[in-house]
């Protein structure tokens, strides 16, 4: 009997999937039963709402990729300053033992990390040996948390990979870091404030599956530049919303699945 139930039970959840999945695709005008491999990425953290993404990516069992800025876990910076009784640096030197916590989970969970540089910053109109200095910093604060060799990057604003043929030293110095960049095929344009309501992200995904037709990496953040603490509030709240959505369309796929050079830890 209780075998009869799970059955039951199973054949009715793929059918009430299966029509949810019709109405989504007839909502994103997605025609066809086609799926397409894709992979979540996310730039700018760890944040404090970097946790919570994670409880809806175990749940439902996915593997992302994230890519860190480095000076989000670069304690040292703020813990002589509180030891010696400034306020602000404690909460900062605080924030920041609660980042590196947040990276060890993102790795003990089976994601992947490379680095989004020391700065978000353009880092092919920086001076370059400023640029050298992120990448270097990066690399010494990440090294005991990448899962990949090469180590994965991420160049903040894509500058240095989008115009890679222009500005030739900003990947020249990621290759002699032994550096793999990791780019994207599509963007979910989430860092948009204007676009940071209702369903306007996840039809931007759609669409961006739909009307390409294939799959590949997909950028979004869980962190946000501009408040390094709190992250990218809408997108880690609505998360857990646009994953059943993007199942009707897209098959989930490990990085290993994109890049099959890398070696993995």
């Amino acid at each position: 009997m209780k075998v009869l139930t799970f059955i039951l039970l199973l054949f009715t959840t793929n059918l009430a999937f299966a029509n949810y999945c019709q109405t989504v695709r007839q909502t994103y005008h997605c025609p066809g039963t086609e799926k397409y491999p894709l992979h979540l990425s996310f730039d700018d953290g760890p944040a404090d709402l970097t946790p919570a993404l994670l409880d809806v990516l175990k749940r439902e069992r996915i593997q992302a990729t994230f890519l860190i800025v480095a000076d989000r876990i670069d304690c040292n910076n703020h813990r002589p300053a509180c030891i010696s009784g400034n306020k602000d640096s404690c909460q900062m030197y605080r924030y920041c033992l609660d980042h590196r916590q947040t990276l060890k989970r993102i790795k003990n969970e089976g994601h992947m990390i490379g680095s989004h540089s020391y700065k978000h910053v353009r880092h092919s109109t920086i001076p370059v040996a400023t640029m050298k200095r992120h990448i270097v910093k990066s690399k010494q604060l990440l090294q005991p948390f990448f899962t990949t060799s090469p180590a994965l990057f991420r160049l903040p604003y894509g500058d240095g990979w989008f115009n890679r043929n222009k500005t030739t030293h900003v990947m020249d110095e990621l290759k002699r870091q032994n550096f793999q960049h990791l780019a994207w095929e599509m963007s979910a344009y989430d860092w948009r404030e204007s676009d940071q309501k209702g369903d306007r992200i996840l039809r931007t995904v759609m669409k961006e599956i739909c009307t390409k037709k294939r799959g590949g990496v997909i950028l979004f953040h869980d962190g946000d530049h501009e408040k390094p603490h709190e992250g990218r509030t809408f997108t880690n709240e609505n998360m857990a919303q646009w994953i059943p959505a993007m199942r009707c369309v897209a098959d989930f796929k490990p990085l290993s699945f994109f890049y099959k050079n890398l070696r993995y830890k």
